[in-house]
């Protein structure tokens, strides 16, 4: 005998998972979110060394919200949003004993991050996360509070 709330659930389960796939594989949603999960991470990597150096409750911290966030996850690129944040941490830990590197990788990451003005509905998130990130130390830096204003001046 045919159990048609087990067929009900598979059926919900095939259509949500071809959804996701659709969605993965749109080139113009892939752009679209592709340049938001690069602005978010850069976003998160600027706020963790604002202060110039990689607290671990900030590291932490963004860690677990790129972990978290369900444009990540839909687009199967946590691995790779996880890489991009270390390796954005490490070119800004490089460049904190120079004046001159640091402003070059600030500007070309604000670059990077003001991608998502086009999009509307991601500032508001970007900035409820970066906000997170500068609390989660519970430490708020005036340096912090000046790279609040530069991330939020790239994507407004």
């Amino acid at each position: 005998m045919l159990d048609f709330d087990e067929i009900k659930a598979k059926s919900n389960e095939f259509f949500r998972e071809v959804g996701r796939k659709f969605k993965q594989y749109t080139p113009e949603t892939f752009s679209k979110e592709k340049k938001f999960v690069n602005a978010l991470v850069g976003s998160l990597a600027l706020m963790t060394m604002a202060d110039k150096k990689a607290e671990t409750e900030e590291v932490i911290a963004s860690i677990d919200l790129i972990k978290e966030i369900d444009e990540i996850t839909e687009l199967d690129m946590t691995n790779d949003a996880l890489e991009l944040y270390e390796y954005h941490i490490e070119k800004l830990a490089e460049s904190v004993s120079s004046p001159t590197k640091w402003v070059l990788a600030e500007a070309k990451m604000l670059g990077e991050i003001g991608k998502i003005k086009p999009y509307p509905e991601y500032p508001p998130m970007v900035e409820t996360l970066i906000e997170y990130i500068a609390n989660s130390d519970n430490n708020l830096d005036p340096l912090e509070v000046e790279m609040q204003n530069k991330i939020m001046k790239a994507i407004k």
